[in-house]
């Protein structure tokens, strides 16, 4: 098929996502909370995000102080709060996630577009339709695309690195400026993203015998951005990272901590004296608009501190074998139906979730990634590339946990 007849089919999938993901919206929209929520939680409950407040009245300044996560999803908050301004904050919050869910459903759309341009290069065009259907049929695909986090955005930029990864590998002609997007998407959205990653993309593209030309104005641009910003972290909040949750995260994972506590730390530690000192409200709100508690909090920053020496008082001090079974619960918990992760309007009602629960999880998802590693050893073999393809098999692998 001609090249601007697949692309002219990866544009109607696009379309017909969107209108597919807007009409399950609004079918489903009579049984969701306040007429909006699918979910029980609104964007503000989030721990990962500030509150609409400061996003609404300071928002730059708002930006430019939150360590608990990249600054991604609450950037597009903003945006998204001043294009549908209120008075009531209330309002501001409602009309925001109203906003987000039809962003989400335009970035379904795209997910759909571009995973159906992948494989189709890989197979035929019939196949290439029908399993970008099966994805976007997907109960979790559903899931995360009427979720108000980060996720579904995450999964759009990780796809599109991949993918251009992948066309760089075999030779296809690829915008650098298209994967500098993706790569610095990845580093301001999801935390796991640090500048390490950006060190594994460039000895990837070397691998992949990229111009190193090119390559080394990438690790500039990538480089120079992401290493301003962490130095910005540390200069502000003493940490090395896009994220304070650190602690927070490791503690959890052993289950020594857990997150009512927070309320209790942050009476015993009145931050009264951080008015006098002139710091954003974002810095100094204990609680967001719907009572949730402001992570983002200065105080929020010594208890991470504090986790992070729990944590490795823990580990220390724990036998391996309990050590290793804490992990595997949460090894068993990876590997559950990632649907089921809380009640859901739209999820809990379509008649396929049972038979994509089953075939998705547990054992049968061991299966699925031990099966889908098999064409790449094949390829590996054949090929002799050895480093350049078990280079891009790491960057599939290092974000699928």
């Amino acid at each position: 098929m001609h090249e601007k007849s697949k692309n002219f089919v990866a544009f109607l999938i696009m379309v017909s996502a969107f209108l597919f993901q807007i009409g399950l919206q609004t079918e489903m929209r009579p049984y969701s909370e306040n007429g909006i929520y699918f979910q029980k939680w609104s964007s503000e409950t989030m721990m990962q995000t500030v509150s609409i407040i400061d996003l609404r009245d300071a928002p730059l300044e708002t930006l430019f102080n939150i360590h608990i996560q990249p600054p991604g999803l609450d950037f597009i908050r903003a945006i998204l709060v001043f294009i549908w301004p209120a008075q009531d904050p209330i309002n501001s919050l409602l009309h925001t996630d109203f906003l987000l869910y039809m962003l989400w459903a335009l970035l379904y759309g795209l997910l759909g577009c571009i995973l159906f341009l992948w494989i189709e290069k890989l197979t035929e065009l019939k196949f290439a339709i029908i399993a970008t259907v099966i994805f976007l049929l997907h109960p979790a695909t559903l899931f995360y695309a009427t979720l108000l986090d980060s996720t579904l955005l995450t999964a759009l930029l990780v796809l599109l690195m991949y993918y251009l990864l992948w066309k760089i590998k075999n030779r296809h002609a690829v915008s650098v400026a298209l994967l500098v997007t993706s790569i610095l998407g990845l580093f301001f959205t999801r935390s796991i993203f640090q500048i390490p990653v950006v060190i594994v993309i460039g000895f990837s593209l070397f691998l992949f015998r990229m111009p190193r030309r090119k390559i080394f104005l990438l690790l500039i641009i990538t480089g120079g951005i992401t290493l301003l910003y962490t130095v910005k972290q540390y200069y502000q909040f003493g940490i090395f990272s896009t994220s304070s949750f650190t602690g927070l995260n490791l503690t959890r994972s052993v289950g020594v901590y857990d997150l009512s506590d927070y309320r209790d730390y942050l009476k015993l530690n009145d931050n009264q004296g951080s008015y006098e000192r002139g710091l954003p409200e974002t810095l100094i709100r204990a609680e967001k608009l719907n009572g949730e508690p402001n992570f983002n909090n200065i105080q929020y920053l010594k208890l991470n501190q504090q986790l992070i020496g729990r944590y490795e008082e823990y580990v220390f001090e724990t036998p391996i074998t309990q050590l290793f079974l804490l992990y595997r619960q949460n090894l068993d918990i990876y590997l559950q139906p990632s649907s089921k992760y809380t009640e859901h309007v739209i999820v809990d009602r379509i008649p396929w979730r049972s038979f994509y629960d089953q075939i998705f999880s547990s054992s049968w998802l061991i299966c699925l990634i031990v099966l889908s590693g098999i064409p790449w050893l094949v390829n590996v073999i054949k090929n002799r590339n050895y480093l350049a393809s078990t280079s891009l098999f790491f960057c599939r692998h290092y974000t699928s946990f």
